[in-house]
């Protein structure tokens, strides 16, 4: 199969790099990057499907392309999230380029987003469960999960496609036909810890403090009610379900969670380039959530944090 990945962050790159082992695979890179990249780039790779404890290190020598002129099976969409809007004019003129397009993020609506550039039969979502990191300079560090990657949506012959494809580079698979329910109360994870984290000051901190933790159930809890008032049966949807335990169970379990080491690599890892996406779904829920009249007391707590971080760095969202 032929595939393109149109993003060349860390999952993207880590995406293209298991699927080239079995498939054809090309990049789309920005003309100023493509020398660079295409010369290779350092792979640090934690396989945990082979119970690799360690890093191994080697150099991807990806296909890169500049534009799109051919014809591709699938074209995996693996932008931040943020940067979605910008680039769904340039997608919807690519589909008679691509079988389907595979969109490979975390999102609060991706449908309403979608929905006036590119039909429901056209896309799948095939979520990322499976890869986890972060890049620093032009070294990427990826944690390969033994988790399944989450696809799911209304093109049939996509998602039996990219099964089919994953499945054959050693990738597990779940298919779920609630995937637009889940993705909101998967949001919420990560859009929570951009307060968190900053309001501690720094990952570590944020993890060894249990009343910190605590507080970050409470607010995932008023989170929860916002999936809720959507119509979402979050009972059903790990791990919302979780959050119906006493807070104090909830928190000892999620630390626990935040301080294992593989947790603690992905989101340093993730953070050195990921924080501003985290930030954008922060508000983005809190904004849904105050619209529907729903008290987002303990969420918005973290909007100081939040501020003197996008201040620091002259970043506005």
């Amino acid at each position: 199969m032929k595939y393109l990945i149109y993003g060349a962050g860390t999952i993207g790159i880590t995406y293209a790099w298991i699927l080239s082992q079995k498939h054809d695979v090309d990049i789309l890179v920005k003309p100023e990057r493509y020398e660079k990249l295409s010369q290779g780039i350092n792979l640090a790779v934690k396989d945990l499907r082979n119970h690799s404890a360690i890093y191994e290190d080697l150099m991807f020598v990806p296909k890169c392309i500049t534009a799109v002129t051919g014809k591709y099976d699938g074209i995996l969409v693996t932008v931040n999230r943020y940067q979605l809007q910008d680039i769904l004019p340039e997608l919807s003129q690519l589909k008679n380029h691509t079988g389907y397009f595979a969109f490979m993020q975390n999102s609060w609506d991706i449908q309403a987003e979608l929905s006036a550039h590119i039909s429901d039969d056209m896309y799948i979502i095939a979520f990322p469960s499976s890869v986890g990191g972060g890049r620093e300079n032009n070294r990427i560090e990826s944690i390969i999960f033994d988790e399944a990657t989450r696809i799911g949506g209304r093109c049939k012959p996509g998602m039996k496609d990219l099964q089919c494809s994953l499945e054959q580079a050693g990738i597990k698979i779940q298919v779920d036909n609630r995937i637009f329910d889940w993705l909101k109360v998967h949001y919420l994870q990560q859009s929570i810890t951009a307060g968190a984290i900053l309001e501690k000051g720094d990952f570590i901190s944020f993890a060894n403090d249990y009343q910190a933790v605590k507080k970050m159930v409470k607010a995932f809890r008023e989170g929860i009610a916002v999936c809720r008032s959507h119509g979402i049966p979050t009972n059903r949807i790990f791990p919302s379900s979780l959050f119906r335990l006493p807070v104090s169970l909830v928190a000892h379990t999620m630390q626990k969670m935040f301080l294992e080491q593989n947790t603690m690599e992905m989101v340093n890892n993730h953070m050195k380039k990921g924080l501003p996406e985290w930030i954008v779904g922060y508000k983005e829920v809190l904004s849904d959530g105050l619209q529907r009249k729903l008290p987002m007391t303990v969420w918005k707590s973290y909007d100081a944090a939040i501020e003197k971080y996008l201040n620091a760095n002259k970043q506005t969202y």
